[in-house]
């Protein structure tokens, strides 16, 4: 796994660049479209949602024409044809999603949020909130990727905020997890999203830059990323990295 984007020191600024290449990967693998509906079936509508301006404006129906699937105004029939998760920015509001696989959170309660207000619940994300109007223009402009990731104990796609957090029993026990956002144009005034997740034991990836960037969070992102203890355990057992 390429980790060039594994920064020290930590920041949550908006590091992003332009995509040259495809939006979403056009064979999904089988595995990603069974947990997919494994997720669907255990919490339903809390994973997606389409709003009111969305179906007006026909938006989901856009999406599948842009990914050359059969028409449909379904967000979640879109969702299970791709091995990302899925959503639509429209005037700068979560207008449509479907997250099969979110980071602690509930997807179907940040409809009709705007970037900002998505973003609002990051740890020092005030750089990254005060250019969110800008990243929503950039969006219906261009096609954008972006990584976020974490270390985690779970070794899940989904990382939905009703499951029981794993307990940290050693390094065997740790992933990480890495988000790739894409995004690309979808009308004048609207985005697709796309976020593919990855996870890998730590042990196999092995970097110390990992080591080197949690250990520059501050305490505010440890603690919105649950990193303390992981942080501590990771200090002692450094061997693991080179």
């Amino acid at each position: 796994m390429n980790i060039e984007f594994i920064k020290t020191p930590y920041t949550t600024s908006p590091s992003m660049t332009r995509n040259n290449g495809e939006v979403f990967i056009r064979s999904p693998r089988k595995f990603y479209i069974s947990e997919k509906q494994k997720e669907l079936d255990t919490w339903g509508k809390s994973l997606y949602g389409t709003t009111e301006i969305a179906k007006d404006q026909g938006l989901v129906s856009k999406l599948a024409e842009f990914c050359g699937f059969k028409d449909t105004n379904d967000i979640k029939e879109v969702a299970l044809q791709l091995e990302e998760d899925i959503a639509i920015i429209h005037q700068g509001i979560l207008s449509s999603i479907c997250f099969c696989f979110p980071s602690n959170w509930r997807p179907s309660e940040r409809l009709g949020l705007s970037l900002s207000g998505l973003h609002d619940p990051v740890a020092d994300g005030d750089k990254l909130i005060k250019a969110s109007p800008r990243i929503s223009n950039l969006m219906q402009k261009q096609s954008i990727l972006r990584w976020i990731w974490t270390v985690t104990t779970s070794p899940s796609l989904s990382n939905y905020p009703d499951y029981k957090r794993i307990e940290l029993t050693g390094i065997d026990s740790l992933f990480l997890r890495v988000e790739t956002q894409t995004t690309t144009p979808l009308t004048e005034e609207s985005s697709a999203f796309f976020v593919r997740i990855d996870i890998r034991p730590l042990k196999e990836v092995g970097s110390k830059k990992i080591l080197e960037s949690i250990n520059s969070m501050s305490e505010d992102v440890l603690e919105y990323k649950n990193l303390k203890e992981i942080k501590n355990f990771l200090n002692e057992s450094n061997q693991w990295f080179n």
